[in-house]
């Protein structure tokens, strides 16, 4: 199966960053502006409304605050179905706090498919890292405004 990695190096805490992968208002701010996040607890439902059948649910299955969150995809997109996405956060000595992220694939994807998620990941990590730096991400806004 594939595994999706990206490594970001963000110019924040890593509680900033823990805000935004944790609270409503800090993953409506980069990856979709319509979330329902109830909190971060471990068995919580996550649900995100993007467009037609891309509309994830992910359940909380790892919580170590500030240092770790995992999410499995449980509904709204068949090809996520049963994914883990894992977020690991690492504070560097100069401030900065060190990102890691992965998406590991419950099914096999053809590689434009991985691709295409490859590719929509990074724009979607940046918009999390300009998010945590400037206070404005690129998130997904459903009514195309």
């Amino acid at each position: 199966m594939k595994t999706i990695h990206h490594v970001i190096d963000v110019d924040a805490p890593a509680e900033s960053i823990w805000s935004a992968i944790t609270e409503e208002s800090g993953l409506a701010g980069w990856w979709s502006t319509h979330v329902r996040a109830p909190g971060a607890e471990l068995g919580q439902q996550v649900e995100f409304t993007f467009a037609d059948d891309f509309n994830p649910v992910m359940e909380i299955i790892t919580v170590a605050p500030g240092v770790e969150l995992g999410w499995q995809c449980i509904r709204g997109h068949k090809p996520w179905d049963d994914n883990t996405f894992r977020f690991q956060l690492a504070p560097l000595d100069d401030g900065r706090t060190r990102l890691r992220f992965w998406q590991d694939y419950a099914i096999e994807l053809s590689d434009d498919a991985f691709g295409v998620y490859n590719f929509n990941w990074g724009y979607y990590l940046e918009s999390l890292r300009l998010l945590c730096t400037t206070g404005e991400g690129k998130p997904f806004d459903p009514e195309g405004g």
